[in-house]
């Protein structure tokens, strides 16, 4: 998994779903899930359509734990591959 940064705020203030996922970098399909668990709130527009604030957007990437490469439970795997180990 890349990490992303965020480089400059858009100026919108309304988000679907294809845009939101964008924002937080994960998937739509992984969005629409936290959004159903009310891990991250929505609201719907007049088409019946997921509506996202870029306030709640923010509020939960700050919620969430730092990411830390040397907390990726993959990279242990790689590195034993790249000295000839067995995995």
């Amino acid at each position: 998994m890349k990490a992303i940064q965020v480089v400059a705020v858009p100026e919108q203030a309304t988000f679907y779903v294809g845009d939101a996922s964008k924002y937080l970098g994960i998937s739509r399909n992984t969005l629409r899930n936290r959004s159903d668990r009310e891990l991250i709130p929505c609201r719907q527009d007049e088409h019946g359509k997921r509506v996202f604030l870029l306030e709640d957007l923010d509020a939960y990437r700050k919620s969430l734990p730092p990411f830390k490469a040397n907390g990726n439970p993959f990279l242990p795997v790689k590195a034993e591959r790249e000295k000839g180990g067995k995995v």
